[in-house]
Formats: structure tokens, sequence, C-alpha cells
């Protein structure tokens, strides 16, 4: 009766192991579950103040986000955009157009 016990004490080992390696469940208040995605901590929400042809949106602050066409086309000035947006590279000519 050796082997069976060896056996389920190994398949536990191996269990608790697993669940240690995989993090905690995301359920539960305060925890998250580890993810496979890539990284968003670069990007933040801002308001697009105005756009740039053919692909640029530019914030209030004067920071920029390059995007796809149909994304381009799609995003109204005045509306909260999420980007991994590049500071001060908006032009005075870009806040001059929205006051006009």
């Amino acid at each position: 009766m050796r082997l069976p016990t060896t056996l389920l004490l190994a398949l536990t080992a191996i269990v608790i192991a697993g669940c240690h390696l995989n993090g905690p469940v995301g359920d539960h208040p305060g925890t998250m579950a580890p993810s496979r995605e890539p990284s968003l901590i670069s990007e933040t929400t801002r308001e697009v103040l105005t756009k740039r042809a053919p692909d640029t949106l530019v914030a209030r602050d004067g920071s920029s986000c390059r995007v796809a066409a149909d994304v381009y086309a799609a995003t109204a000035a005045g509306s909260q955009f999420r980007c991994p947006w590049v500071p001060g590279t908006a032009t005075s000519q870009d806040s001059a157009a929205h006051r006009e």
C-alpha cells in the first residue's frame, strides 16, 4: 500500500505547486489573475481636441496618438480615447484650429 500513498502525495504536491505558480484567482476582492495579454500601463484615456490627417489624434494637453485609418475616421473631436499618447508632439496650429 506504500505506492498509492506516495503517488497521492506526489500528485497533491504537483497540484499545489501548479496553483501557486498560476497566482491568485481573480474573483476575490483585491486580487488580480495573471494574464498573458500585453500590458496597457502606458495607455491613458484623454479627450481628443482635434485631429490631423491622415492618422493623428491630438489631446487637450498637446500630446498626440497615431491610429489606423478606420479608427481615425470613427473618432470624433471631443470624444474620449485610450491610447499610448506621446507628450508634446502637437503644434500650436492644432490648438489654434480648434479655437476657430
